[in-house]
């Protein structure tokens, strides 16, 4: 990879560019490297059987040595989640900073993969500066859907990169916490000034300004007032500033509240502790006491708004919930937007809900959720303020970079001096930004416990598995003339069904005798010779009559 200067600084995004999710770049200075968020994602309809979907960490197996630190912008999935699975690749101590409840969540994660070892928390508040390595840091508070969320500064010698994390302008945020605007401005004018700004595009398409979190909550209030039995309330478990005003409508109509899934809980005592959630112990029931009390006067916050399958609220809807039953007369609220990719899923729990009979509130229908996420307004406020010489737009798919880019050129700053990245891209930092190299940067498959084991081609067999299903042929022959003994027995899964396409099955065996008859009279003995037969003789005779290509998988027993 040719650097033009020993100075030069370098980024290499290994996600969060061209895609949601999956956050993770490195920057490399004096031949360190400090990783900004290791994030993952959620597995899309066309991953049967996928977990989690990680960054490919290959670039940084051959520099373990080199990695000084992990800074973490705020505390969401995206952000955060990757972290133990780097550390087993890593496996030696690494530094992280982060503020307090970033940190808490991850410590719960780190427990859980038995990795906390492996890492030594450095606890960082906004406003604060910090230094590892030839790294100088400094940390400023923004708003997000999360508390504790931060923009990072790190100084190079040609000026400073400043990477936003995920934010909005919330002008009147529910804990009085706002983004720094004069710390942003005041970055511009510091030293060389802001040479290089990375920024959330996710909302680029959205125009105007983000609504206000304090906007949901008189329609959360409005509903729970309205409400004559049980209320449940979805949301992000990390989503403290929603929990809070949940909460708040609880009590203001005299309810108590009662939290639901391991997620929200672990927030929630972790929001708790830090100051960010206030609730009073006697105003909150265990969900296995709830069953004593009067319906209409309690709210159950859970988990499950994105239709995940075993989620409490998807648990609820098919009536399968241990503690909760919704019914006629109750009311459902999912206080969140819709990730791209989980509609057809959310969309079949809000389904489900309606059939209960129970009142269900929901995006975009009725307004009970406000992005986390800076509109078109606020993200030109931020250009404007930051005077960045480069800009690299980050977090987003394509079309939200390209309209993040087309912002930046509408305040002044140069097309010749924004870049466009995909995963893999490396660019160099110095007296100009530009791109030096790609490297692989692709997807790793969690799958149960395997990490990395599947691949494009296990998921290529698992679409078509899930497509067309698949036929087993089992033949017994003589191991000395190849002639039939035994079969063929074909049996599928999801080919057609038996019953009624007994013809189809039928025909399919007797052309398989014949393949097997041609195969023994040429004197074909050898097993994998006979496979390749047999497949390539179904695999013709079904296309032709269904239209359809099974997997064919034929099994040959020797006697």
């Amino acid at each position: 990879m040719p650097v033009s200067s020993e100075s030069a600084a370098r980024l290499v995004f290994l996600g969060g560019v061209g895609e949601v999710g999956r956050n993770m770049a490195c920057l490399e200075l004096d031949g360190r490297i400090l990783i900004i968020d290791v994030g993952l994602s959620f597995p899309s309809g066309d991953m049967p059987g996928i977990d989690l979907v990680l960054p490919d960490f290959d670039f940084l197996r051959t520099k373990i040595d080199r990695i000084q630190a992990v800074v973490l912008t705020h505390g969401h999935e995206d952000h955060i989640g990757a972290l133990p699975y780097l550390l087993r690749d890593v496996d030696r101590r690494l530094e992280v900073y982060g503020t307090p409840f970033t940190l808490a969540l991850l410590q719960g994660k780190l427990e859980e993969h038995e990795v906390e070892h492996l890492v030594d928390l450095k606890t960082v508040s906004p406003g604060e500066q910090a230094s590892t390595g030839p790294f100088t840091m400094r940390f400023l508070r923004v708003t997000h859907s999360i508390p504790d969320g931060t923009a990072v500064v790190v100084d190079t010698p040609f000026g400073s990169i400043l990477h936003t994390g995920d934010f909005k302008i919330d002008q009147t945020p529910l804990d009085g916490r706002a983004t720094d605007l004069h710390g942003l401005a005041k970055e511009a004018g510091r030293g060389k000034g802001v040479h290089l700004l990375l920024s959330d595009s996710t909302n680029a398409e959205e125009p105007g300004y983000s609504v206000s979190e304090r906007t949901v909550g008189p329609v959360l209030l409005d509903i729970v007032e309205n409400a004559g039995g049980l209320v449940v309330a979805a949301c992000f478990s990390s989503h403290i500033h929603r929990v809070q005003q949940i909460v708040n409508a609880a009590r203001a109509n005299e309810r108590i509240v009662s939290f639901l899934g391991r997620s929200m809980l672990k927030s929630v005592d972790a929001a708790r502790r830090l100051g960010h959630l206030h609730i009073d112990d006697k105003d909150v029931v265990d969900i296995s006491e709830i069953d004593r009390l009067d319906p209409g006067r309690v709210v159950v916050i859970c988990t499950g708004s994105q239709g995940e399958p075993y989620s409490a609220l998807s648990l609820m809807a098919q009536r399968q919930h241990k503690w909760v039953t919704i019914g006629p007369g109750e009311t459902v609220v999912l206080s969140s937007s819709l990730i791209p990719g989980n509609e057809p899923a959310i969309h079949r729990v809000v389904d489900s809900l309606y059939r209960t009979g129970a009142d269900v509130f929901h995006m975009p229908s009725d307004p009970v959720h406000a992005s986390g996420h800076a509109a078109q307004e606020e993200l030109r406020l931020m250009l404007s303020l930051v005077r960045p010489r480069w800009f690299i737009p980050v977090h987003g798919e394509r079309r939200h970079l390209q309209h993040h880019a087309r912002l930046a050129h509408e305040v002044g700053i140069p097309p010749e001096r924004t870049l466009v990245c995909e995963d893999g891209d490396v660019v160099e930092v110095g007296g100009e930004v530009r791109h030096v190299d790609r490297i692989q940067a692709g997807m790793t498959f969690v799958d149960g416990l395997g990490i990395g084991d599947v691949g494009g081609e296990v998921l290529r067999d698992r679409r078509k598995l899930s497509a067309d299903g698949v036929v087993v042929v089992v033949i017994i022959v003589d191991s000395q003339t190849g002639e039939l003994v035994g079969g063929p027995d074909l049996v599928n899964r999801g080919f057609v069904h038996e019953e009624s396409s007994a013809a189809i099955l039928e025909e399919g065996r007797l052309r398989v005798i014949e393949a097997v008859k041609e195969s023994a009279d040429a004197r074909v003995t050898d097993p994998s010779a006979l496979q390749q037969n047999v497949r390539r003789v179904l695999k013709r005779y079904f296309n032709e009559a269904t239209q359809r290509k099974p997997v064919i998988l034929p099994v040959i027993m020797e006697v």
